[in-house]
Formats: structure tokens, C-alpha cells, sequence
């Protein structure tokens, strides 16, 4: 899951007004190994132990205005709760096209999480100012030597795969390799929370986000039918973040590839296939704008003369910065018209000042914030040295 403990509070609260297309599920404290359906081969069958949702009988369903089906009960669920539920159902047929056969059984078997819920909700703002912790406590918890160890060792079991990946997509694999330091220490916590659960649980109980996980909800239930598995068999973060790289089901079902598989053959798997989530994570980032070739972040050379505040909101012409006297240390190789924006990052220096260009904010599409960004970055630049030592 993830954990906030070592983000400012700016960042904590950043993260609840704009949820990102993909929720990462960060846990450093304890290994939690998930158990992944299992993916369906062509002619695929329902898993044994636990079938599709069979189809209800009438009694059990009346339709509503002859359109859908959901006057029914959902046991699984408070009180409170099941009106809101009888509209979800309904919502799932008419909307998102799903047969009630498959809808009611579904949510009927879904339990709703207050431990998801409760993970979730937002931090009630304090009347008391807080200080931020800074950037390079929350990097140095991923940039361990442990986690740099592990990295290395993925690189040589997948250099070949890693290279092929960078080259179809231009994503480089260190790069890659950050995402799935932070998300899950490759692959060693996926997560163990019902996807659908949460889904619901968070559309019913956050009012503010219940769009957003209605829509993740919905997506769940076509990403089981793709998969050909029950939905309760998909887990993940209490987010509804899914496999090794933590893919929302909407990203699973828009950004997810089968590595070297032709169109129409079998679906991704997220959680055991290394090929299948470099690739899908690869095209994550270049549906977001990746610009192959391009750099992340370039620290300033030194304090500019000029003041910098109205810099380090937004993003400005590359130009603009340069006029204030705002140099990178590298000369990144960009048009002066590019957009940029300047991030003060606390470093154990103090604070540092980093232009941060297109890509930076493309790893912001995975995480909106600085922090994850910065330190996805910082990963791989610490694995592009230790691999040429």
C-alpha cells in the first residue's frame, strides 16, 4: 500500500484531489507476497474453487423500469449502503453495458473493506502548520542498498528483455526499473486487498472520489472477463492497484500489452510476467508523452541572482528560466520554447533547485507527486552507475 509517512503534507493532500491513472502501492515494513489469478489460455476455463457468478434466479432479480436489475439485497454490505448499491447495479448494466447475470452475482458476492476505506480517506487538515519531511528522507528509504541490490539483479536476469522494451517504446529501463522499486520491490508487495471490494467500498464511503471508483469498479468487472477469472480473484493495494507496476484496472485494460503478442491473443499478466509488465509500463509512459531520449531532471548549477518564486509554480519556457539566470548543470538538448518547471527539492545539502522537463511530469501521470517522480528518477540514475562500475 501506500504510505505517506515520509510525504509533506502538501504532497499527502495533492494526492487526494487528483488521483492518478495509476495508484502505486508502496509498503517498505512487510513482505506481502499476493496471490495472482491465474491468467486464461486460449479456450481459457472458469478457476476451480472459484466459478463465474452464476446466473441468479428471476425471483431473486425483478427488473426496474423493464431496464435493469437491481431491486435486490447485497448481504455483504451495511445497511446504509444498499440503496446506493441497488444504483450501482443498474448504473453497471445501463451504462456500462455489463449483463445483470454477471453484475448482481458479482456485487453480491463483493464485501465492503472499512479497512480499504479507512486507508483511504484523506487526513483531516490540522489547525497546527506542519513541517514537510524532507525529499531525501522519502528517497533514501528506496535508494538502500537492499533495494539498489535488487535492482541490479533484475537487470541481469532481464537485460536482453530490458533492452528490447527500451528500443520499441524508447523508454529506458532504468527508468522502469524505479517504478517497480517504489510500487512493490519487484513484485514482493502486491497487495492482498479484493480489487472490487475496494472499489466499491471507496465509491460508496468517499463522496468525492465516487466517479472516479465507480469507473474503476466498472473496469474491474470487464478486466475479470477479459481475464476469464471470478472478480473476487483479483488483488491488489487497498487503491485497486494491481500486479508488479500497480496498474488501475483502467490502466490494465488501456495500457496493458502482451509482451511480442500479436493482436487478439491472451491478456497480460501483471503479476508474474516480467515481459508483460516492462512492456505494459513502457506503454503506460509513452501514452503519456515520453519523449525518448529526453532527460527527467537537471539540477541547477547555483543559486540564480533573480528571485525564483514565480518560477517554482507551473511550468514556463525553458528560455525564461535561462534569462533569470537558472542553468542546469547538463545542457538537456531541448528547444528554448520547451515547458518547464522548477522543483526546490530539500537534498541533504539543503535545498537544491531542479528544472524538471516533460518526462518528469509524464512519471507524475503514474504518481502526481514530486517526491515519487524525483525518486524514481534518483533510483535510476543510481543504477545507471552502479551497472557501468
Amino acid at each position: 500500500m501506500r504510505s505517506y509517512r515520509a510525504l509533506p503534507s502538501k504532497t499527502i493532500i495533492a494526492h487526494w484531489l487528483v488521483m492518478a491513472l495509476s495508484a502505486c502501492a508502496t509498503h517498505v515494513d512487510a513482505v506481502n507476497h499476493a496471490a495472482a489469478p491465474v491468467i486464461a489460455t486460449p479456450a481459457p476455463r472458469p478457476l476451480p474453487g472459484a466459478p463465474m457468478p452464476e446466473q441468479p434466479s428471476a425471483t431473486v432479480m425483478p427488473r426496474i423500469n423493464g431496464t435493469c436489475v437491481g431491486n435486490v439485497a447485497f448481504p455483504n454490505f451495511p445497511q446504509q449502503y444498499q440503496h446506493r448499491m441497488q444504483e450501482i447495479a443498474c448504473i453497471l448494466q445501463k451504462r456500462d453495458g455489463l449483463p445483470a447475470s454477471y453484475v448482481i452475482p458479482s456485487l453480491q458476492n463483493a464485501r465492503f473493506d472499512a479497512r480499504a476505506v479507512a486507508l483511504m480517506t484523506p487526513p483531516s487538515p490540522s489547525a497546527t502548520p506542519t513541517t514537510p519531511s524532507p525529499w531525501w528522507r522519502y528517497r533514501d528509504r528506496f535508494l538502500r542498498q537492499d533495494r539498489v541490490d535488487q535492482g541490479v539483479r533484475f537487470w541481469r536476469d532481464h537485460a536482453g528483455l530490458l533492452r528490447a522494451v527500451s528500443r520499441k517504446y524508447g523508454v529506458p529501463g532504468p527508468i522502469l526499473l524505479g517504478i517497480l522499486n517504489i510500487e512493490t520491490a519487484f513484485g514482493a508487495f502486491q497487495g492482498h486487498f479484493s480489487v472490487l471490494d475496494c472499489n466499491l467500498s471507496l465509491a460508496l464511503a468517499l463522496p468525492g472520489r465516487r466517479r472516479f471508483f465507480l469507473h474503476q469498479t466498472a473496469e474491474t468487472l470487464k478486466l475479470a472477463q477479459r481475464l476469464n477469472v471470478a472478480p473476487q480473484t483479483l488483488k491488489g493495494s487497498e487503491a485497486g492497484a494491481m500486479g508488479m507496476s500497480q496498474f488501475l484496472s483502467s490502466s490494465y485494460l488501456r495500457y496493458g500489452v502482451t509482451w511480442n503478442d500479436p493482436p487478439g491473443g491472451p491478456m497480460p499478466n501483471l503479476w508474474q510476467s516480467p515481459a508483460d509488465v516492462l512492456a505494459s509500463t513502457a506503454n503506460f509512459f509513452r501514452g503519456h508523452g515520453w519523449q525518448p531520449g529526453q532527460p527527467v531532471l537537471g539540477q541547477v548549477v547555483s543559486g540564480p541572482q533573480t528571485d525564483i518564486t514565480p518560477f517554482l509554480q507551473g511550468k514556463h519556457p525553458l528560455s525564461q528560466l535561462r534569462a533569470a539566470g537558472i542553468q542546469p548543470r547538463t545542457a538537456p538538448g531541448l528547444p528554448e520554447t520547451t515547458p518547464v518547471g522548477l522543483l526546490r527539492l530539500q537534498t541533504e545539502h539543503g535545498p537544491t533547485l531542479f528544472i524538471a522537463y516533460p518526462n518528469f511530469y509524464v512519471i507524475m501521470g503514474y504518481n502526481p507527486s514530486t517526491y515519487y517522480s524525483a525518486t524514481v528518477w534518483a533510483y535510476a540514475k543510481v543504477i545507471q552507475r552502479t551497472l557501468s562500475d
